[in-house]
């Protein structure tokens, strides 16, 4: 009976041993469900994310970072290199000879009218020799306010406001050439073409209008005034749309304003009865297509450009001329 009894000892012994090495299960609430065996733990990917509905949404150590602040100018700048330099001074020598070495045409090689050019003269032609003149001359302050408007743009904001005095040289070089070729060309043509001026027209009679005194009776196409005021627009529209970062406030609008300023240009030479209509639309096309195809063409590989450029140095503590580029 000793083997049987020690044999029934050791396996209660045994059985105690393994239930006190299992964890207690653990304790249902009353009424609930115990869970099957075969039930298995959500896996951390099947537990609801943060931020559905019931579950409170993570919260993130690390602040959002600020935004960045813009870039400018916004795009490429124009290359601008010796080559130029030299044509604007070429230009410059050619607006000085077409104007003042080749003398104006005394006889008028195109005198014929249209329909269209004597209604809108009719229509905008003031009827006062003062009214004229005042407007003659309020013509003259628009073109010069536009023609100076891109080279303070360039100064203001490129060289002062963010103090990139070198993408402002190479903006009034660009300025400049523009300016220069969109004031040869009329001249050109307007002692090529010897357009007589409407107000001649009115020089026969007793009292003839204030102008007839005056020389350049047959330079009237295209109008030179014109011209400038749209090639100095596209350079403004440049300026801000191509370049600035931001187009709110002045950026915003100078665009516009400016086209507003070269349309009252224009319509101040018909009204002082120094051009006909034809002579302000094609002087305005001519204007244009200057003012942007040149800095278009400058930004034609820009990028590839390595040539010499001489470029202003301003600094606290220097002012002069830097010789930049690879060699």
């Amino acid at each position: 009976m000793r083997w049987p009894f020690l044999l029934l000892s050791l396996l209660v012994a045994n059985t105690s041993w393994a239930q006190a090495g299992e964890p207690a299960p653990e304790k249902q609430p009353p009424g609930a469900a115990a869970p099957s065996a075969g039930d298995a733990p959500l896996a951390p990917a099947d537990r609801p994310a943060p931020g559905t509905p019931g579950v409170p949404a993570a919260v993130s150590a690390t602040p959002p970072a600020p935004p960045a602040e813009p870039s400018w100018p916004a795009h490429g700048i124009p290359w601008v290199g010796t080559w130029d330099i030299v044509a604007t001074g070429g230009l410059a020598a050619a607006a000085v000879t077409v104007e003042f070495v080749i003398p104006s045409p005394t006889v008028p090689k195109w005198t014929a009218q249209n329909g269209f050019d004597t209604g809108i003269r009719d229509a905008l032609r003031l009827g006062t020799d003062s009214g004229r003149a005042t407007a003659g001359t309020m013509s003259d302050v628009l073109v010069y306010l536009l023609m100076a408007a891109p080279f303070l743009n360039a100064t203001l904001v490129a060289g002062i406001e963010h103090e990139r005095w070198d993408v402002a040289w190479r903006l009034m070089v660009l300025d400049a050439e523009t300016i220069l070729l969109a004031t040869t060309i009329p001249l050109s043509l307007q002692k090529a073409t010897a357009r007589e001026r409407p107000y001649v027209q009115e020089c026969g009679n007793p009292s003839p209008p204030s102008q007839c005194s005056s020389g350049g009776k047959y330079t009237s196409f295209p109008s030179g005034h014109t011209t400038a005021a749209f090639a100095a627009v596209a350079l403004e529209c440049f300026h801000h749309g191509y370049l600035d970062t931001s187009h709110t406030g002045w950026g915003g609008a100078v665009c516009p304003v400016t086209i507003v300023a070269a349309l009252g240009t224009g319509i101040l030479r018909i009204a002082a009865d120094r051009h006909w209509a034809t002579d302000i639309l094609v002087g305005g096309a001519i204007g244009g297509l200057v003012g942007y195809a040149v800095p278009a063409l400058h930004l034609l590989g820009a990028e590839k450009k390595t040539g010499p450029v001489v470029l202003p140095t301003i600094s606290p503590s220097t002012v002069g001329l830097t010789l930049a580029g690879r060699f």
